[in-house]
């Protein structure tokens, strides 16, 4: 299940790559990771403020046996929830000041070479998303989702392995 998963997304992404080109896909990959700097700055004081409207199935949750051994189960999923929304605000943002500059791209003619760049690009945006995908589902308690999560080397990798990226969503806090 996420394998599939896994490997659609990254199609998806090297597609809008392809089509892109490697200056566009360079500015949303640099967007991306400003908006995670950005969410980075500011999640922590408003997580209280959310935490009433974030669901957490609670009652669900003590009976789940998790994949992975997250301690707070809770707590980290309140803090990716509000992290992913201003991460999605500040990228929408950010996608529509680079949406205004597409007069400019669209008229030069774009080689293979930036065609293949702009896809190799989208694609570490790609493993972004599936990285906070697989982490949220990972906190989710769904007997379903776990034993999914559990079964799959690769989710678990994109949770755990990526460098810098696992590292800084396993410590949010």
């Amino acid at each position: 299940m996420y394998l599939l998963f896994i490997i659609i997304v990254l199609l998806f992404f090297a597609m809008t790559g392809f089509h892109r080109g490697w200056k566009v896909s360079a500015l949303h990959l640099g967007s991306t990771f400003f908006s995670l700097w950005v969410a980075a700055q500011f999640y922590q004081p408003l997580s209280h403020y959310f935490r009433l409207f974030i669901p957490y199935p609670r009652t669900v949750a003590f009976d789940t046996q998790f994949a992975m051994n997250i301690a707070q189960p809770e707590m980290r999923f309140n803090y990716v929830i509000v992290f992913l929304l201003l991460v999605l605000i500040v990228k929408t943002m950010l996608y529509f000041a680079i949406g205004s500059f597409n007069g400019v791209f669209a008229l030069q003619r774009l080689g293979w070479s930036s065609r293949i760049i702009g896809a190799c690009l989208a694609c570490c945006s790609g493993i972004i998303f599936i990285h906070f995908t697989c982490y949220v589902t990972a906190l989710y308690p769904h007997e379903m989702i776990q034993y999914a999560l559990a079964q799959s080397q690769v989710a678990q990798w994109f949770i755990n392995g990526i460098p810098f990226l696992s590292e800084f969503t396993l410590n949010l806090k």
